[in-house]
């Protein structure tokens, strides 16, 4: 039997996420504020998650909710609606559904450029802009209202697979990205998972480490 699968904020990265898994297994849901998927082996639903409608879904029951946020601008004001207010509105279009477990996206941008050292998920965030105190919020949210099997996925720096490797650290390829999130609907964890390709850590330097999910077992494809 299927299991049923939703994803909010369906743009490159949840494209990425079906492509790698097997839809013979999946019922997929897939919701975007103005995106229109072609791909068949899914049931996509336009929705504005800032309007005051409710999401309507085809199912009640889902092994896995997967949000991907998007700040609608970059500005302050979109960085609230891409994140705060929207799963506050996602979160009350949820009252009815159940589901196994929550994976959101976040960000390591949570920690400022003022910090330095080894950063893992004990140290304390102390973002410098706010597009990261408003992150931090987000994140404040959802483990208030999600009190179990959430987790929190804080991205590095996306860039494009086969394009120059960025030379910033804090870094995690886009195709990466996408092998987490299905690994994490293939596998049930909870808490907090710091998601970079630092292969080393400078003591001296704004170093967030990805050890915790490395010891889930996951492993990383090369892109050499």
């Amino acid at each position: 039997m299927k299991e049923n699968i939703l994803i909010i904020g369906f743009g490159d990265i949840g494209q990425r996420v079906v492509t790698n898994l097997n839809s013979k297994n999946y019922n997929f849901v897939t919701v975007n504020r103005s995106y229109n998927s072609n791909k068949t082996e899914i049931t996509h639903i336009s929705w504005d998650w800032l309007s005051k409608e409710n999401l309507k879904l085809p199912f009640k029951n889902f092994k896995r909710i997967i949000f991907i946020p998007k700040p609608s601008e970059i500005t302050e004001e979109g960085y609230k609606n891409g994140f705060n207010k929207s799963i506050k509105n996602i979160m009350v279009s949820l009252n009815d559904i159940t589901y196994e477990s929550f994976i959101a996206i976040s960000s390591t941008r949570i920690f400022g450029s003022n910090q330095f050292g080894i950063l893992d998920e004990a140290s304390l965030p102390k973002p410098d802009c706010f597009r990261g105190k408003i992150i931090l919020e987000y994140e404040a949210f959802l483990k208030k209202n999600i009190l179990n099997n959430l987790s929190i996925l804080r991205f590095g720096g996306l860039y494009l697979s086969g394009t120059k490797i960025p030379e910033f650290n804090n870094k995690l390829d886009r195709d990466h990205a996408s092998q987490i999130i299905c690994f994490f609907i293939e596998n049930n964890f909870e808490g907090i998972f710091n998601c970079t390709e630092n292969k080393i850590l400078n003591p001296h330097a704004r170093s967030v480490s990805g050890e915790k999910i490395n010891n889930t077992n996951f492993i990383m494809s090369s892109n050499d």
